[in-house]
């Protein structure tokens, strides 16, 4: 009796391993497979897998993850190399539901950035480690970190009702808006000197309500470079409820100054409120990404300080209005070197405004104000700069002119221009002309 059980249980062994391994190197069958994905189609996930295994270490695996659109199955949203499932023998057995949790460990992430087209760009996210629970009508996420564009990204939150999560089938997918088009490529232009930068996420909510989903985001960042340009530090703080982006504090600095934003963005609308103070190196920040190349007539020997209120909205039709003062010390343009400028700015896209405007040069000031409004421009302005040194900002017949004039007392000038346009064609010029001490051809006058 003892070799007849002794013998039954080797062959109950060997049937144990023998079934173990044949999972393990073969995997489950299509029905296995299928019943866990309509486990995931119950909770709003249309999941598709290419095997399903059991490792003797790790459990149940699935290998060959591509989640699906629920609308058309062709479209794939993202595509994982495997992940561990928990399942509850249980709840299987009594037919509920029977997935518990997953586990993701140094896997690879790819999402097709616009699902509609097999062959757009794939956002991948590398060494992605997560712990997944799946209470009943609940989708708990203990934690995941990942590396996303040289970033190390965590996240960690709590949804209920995911299975509100899901296309309806006639619904038409969205492509990506552009200027997420536009963030991704500019995130691969980044290069990070230092420790990658951190971005940790956390959120709750209900999905039957996504607008009131709760978001919370935390950046921060050091020795930032994009081409030659270079940020020392980065920080950023915002959160996102009710339709509405908060951004509590955005920092970054650089080796001439700092930038601060804060204000918010609402969704539902597209209405936003910002307000901006910059100390940055302006000229570098544009350059380095190819904007207002008009610039580089510039040379700023300390960075500009600007004050700026935003205000409008983003929506289909932007409608963005500027209101702030714009201070600069001593600079330089087509070189000729001023001492300063100041002045109160406002614009909104079709009118603008310079109120109690000076600039400083060595040998006198212009102060005056402009306005522009469609087909209507007019300005007053008082100067007593001598001219000469403004020569190189001229051309032509006039640069010509000028040149042979010499002022040894400056001329006072009384002007009020009013026209359709800030043009010499656009509009009419009236004034008054002093001039003191002078020669034209060296014959004085």
């Amino acid at each position: 009796m003892r070799r007849v059980l002794l013998t039954f249980f080797a062959i109950l062994l060997a049937a144990f391993v023998g079934t173990a391994w044949y999972l393990y190197d073969r995997g489950f069958t299509r029905s296995w497979r299928t019943a866990v994905m309509q486990e995931f189609r119950k909770r709003g996930v249309e999941v598709y897998f290419r095997k399903l295994s059991l490792d003797p270490m790790r459990g149940l695996v699935a290998s060959g993850v591509k989640v699906l659109d629920v609308g058309n199955k062709r479209r794939v949203l993202a595509e994982i190399d495997e992940m561990r499932l928990q399942v509850n023998i249980a709840n299987l057995a009594r037919g509920e539901p029977f997935l518990d949790a997953l586990d993701l460990r140094e896997a690879n992430l790819a999402l097709p950035l616009d699902p509609t087209d097999p062959k757009s760009a794939r956002v991948e996210v590398a060494r992605l480690n997560a712990r997944l629970f799946l209470p009943p009508q609940q989708v708990y996420l203990a934690h995941a970190e990942a590396q996303l564009f040289g970033i190390h990204v965590s996240a960690s939150g709590r949804l209920i009702n995911p299975q509100a999560f899901r296309r309806k089938p006639d619904e038409k997918p969205q492509k990506p808006p552009a200027f997420l088009t536009k963030l991704i490529e500019e995130l691969r232009e980044l290069k990070f000197e230092a420790a990658p930068p951190t971005l940790a996420v956390t959120f709750t909510g209900d999905l039957e309500m996504p607008e009131q989903i709760f978001v919370e985001a935390v950046l921060s960042g050091e020795r930032i470079q994009r081409q030659s340009y270079r940020l020392r530090s980065l920080n950023v703080s915002a959160c996102a409820r009710d339709g509405v982006i908060d951004l509590r504090q955005i920092t970054a600095v650089d080796a001439a100054g700092a930038l601060n934003v804060s204000g918010f963005v609402r969704t539902t609308d597209g209405e936003m409120d910002l307000r901006v103070e910059s100390r940055i190196d302006v000229q570098a920040l544009a350059q380095a990404f190819g904007l207002l190349p008009q610039l580089g007539e510039f040379v700023f020997y300390e960075p500009p300080q600007i004050e700026l209120v935003v205000k409008g909205t983003v929506a289909r039709q932007p409608q963005v209005a500027v209101l702030g003062h714009l201070g600069i010390r001593k600079f330089a343009f087509r070189s000729v070197i001023f001492e300063g400028l100041e002045a109160d700015v406002s614009w909104d896209g079709e009118r603008w405004a310079m109120r109690e405007a000076r600039l400083l040069h060595r040998s006198g000031m212009v102060f005056g104000d402009a306005i522009q409004v469609p087909g209507d421009f007019r300005a007053q302005l008082r100067s007593t700069i001598n001219p000469k040194p403004l020569q190189p900002l001229l051309s032509g017949v006039a640069s010509k002119v000028l040149g042979e004039f010499e002022f040894t007392e400056a001329p006072a000038v009384i002007v009020e221009l009013r026209g359709s346009a800030l043009t010499l064609d656009g509009c009419t010029a009236r004034g008054e002309l002093r001039v003191g001490e002078a020669s034209y051809r060296g014959i004085g006058c």
